[in-house]
């Protein structure tokens, strides 16, 4: 009676030298891929998407289960029937005076190698907690090995990429060309902003206990943020960027709206949260490189802040 044998496999990795991965769970199912070598020396794995924690061996993809298979019906299946066909047809001898020859003979299936090639995904990180390298789609991820959300690197990412953007002021060219310039404020305005609200939807799925539900868009609302951070931590926006800090964020937030939806002219909405500025009532607002840089500098603040105080989220255990 022949006994277990285990055979082992190395799955084929891509050009990055990432293997793909699912996640097992039916509500979720997505496929991410990481570098095998980085990261923890652990035998489980998380979900960068749901969070999801299991056995690595529960991540296989459909591909890496048909091509272990096949590697294994390869190495022990083929050697094992080509022997049994070997010792069958050695059963073919001549024999001598007998009106019925009986002739054996084996055709042995093919035994093909399953191959495959990794999906592409659009993002790839390296988790500033444990080192592990891994791709997702989208940006916001969990680490599937330590589990620590990638939220803050990713913003202070952005925040860089407004920061290169600004500096192309500096070049002659660009400095001649007001319309240009123009441009590259507003367009790092509105990324700066957009960045901190993407920063907030993945804080509220993982920090529900500070940043509530409603109002629904509250990284765009400075007054709310600010109540339910006091609330929530007993130090608002005002107590962690100081009076001015908290005036010029409400100000740029504002400088940011009319742009975005009144061409840059400022409005009644505008000089109600503002009211110094209320001798810009229908003129275009006079959006500085000042301005942007202060912004980045609060929104890099107020972050810090949040890590230092919370830490990296984490994903569901």
């Amino acid at each position: 009676m022949m006994g277990d044998r285990t055979i082992r496999v190395s799955l084929p990795t891509d050009e990055q030298g990432m293997v793909g991965q699912q996640c097992p769970s039916p509500e979720c199912g997505q496929y991410f891929k990481l570098k095998p070598g980085t990261g923890l020396p652990i035998e489980d794995c998380g979900c960068p998407y749901c969070g999801t924690r299991a056995d690595s061996s529960e991540f296989l993809t459909y591909d890496q289960l048909e091509y272990a298979k096949s590697v294994a019906a390869k190495q022990v299946l083929e050697p094992t029937l080509r022997d049994f066909k070997r010792n069958i047809e050695a059963l073919n001898r001549p024999s001598r005076g007998s009106l019925i020859d009986i002739k054996f003979s084996v055709n042995l299936p093919p035994f093909r190698t399953h191959s495959y090639q990794e999906s592409d995904v659009e993002t790839h990180v390296t988790c500033t907690n444990c080192g592990l390298e891994f791709a997702v789609f989208g940006v916001f991820a969990f680490c599937p090995d330590c589990g620590q959300l990638n939220a803050f690197d990713v913003f202070e990412a952005c925040l860089e990429v407004c920061r290169r953007r600004l500096r192309l002021l500096d070049l002659p060219e660009t400095a001649a060309d007001q319309e240009l310039v123009k441009a590259i404020l507003v367009d790092a305005l509105r990324s700066a902003v957009a960045a901190f609200d993407a920063l907030g939807k993945k804080l509220r799925q993982a920090r529900p206990d500070v940043f509530p539900d409603r109002p629904k868009n509250l990284f765009q609302n400075v007054a709310a943020l600010d109540r339910s951070l006091d609330k929530a931590t007993g130090a608002g926006l005002a107590a962690r960027l100081g009076a001015d800090g908290f005036d010029n964020l409400v100000r740029l937030f504002q400088v940011r709206h009319v742009y975005e939806h009144n061409l840059g002219v400022v409005d009644e909405e505008f000089v109600a949260k503002v009211p110094a500025y209320r001798h810009l009532k229908g003129r275009l607002y006079p959006l500085s490189r000042e301005d942007v840089e202060r912004l980045v500098e609060l929104l890099g603040q107020f972050s810090s802040s949040l890590e230092n105080e919370f830490g990296p989220a984490e994903g569901p255990k």
